[in-house]
């Protein structure tokens, strides 16, 4: 049982390590990346939820989502 134990936790920490290695070899950032959804006037008025993520520094905003009702700011 207590080898058990122990191949399990050392299967767990293997594991752990090598998505962190994983993780840190992809290195470039992603050019979008989502970062706020609300229904901010979606989906009849894209252009004010594109006006919306201007407002607070983002690069833009769309509607997006079932139905597009959500609004998905970006930033690069």
């Amino acid at each position: 049982m207590k080898v058990l134990a122990v191949s399990l936790a050392f299967l767990l920490i293997a594991g752990l390590i090598s998505t962190s290695l994983a993780q840190n070899e992809e290195g470039g950032e992603k050019e979008l990346v989502r970062v706020r959804r609300g229904g901010y006037y979606c989906p009849f008025f894209q252009d004010k939820c594109h006006n919306h993520c201007r407002s607070f520094g983002r690069k833009a905003g769309y509607c997006g989502g079932f139905l597009k009702k959500t609004c998905i700011c970006v930033m690069k």
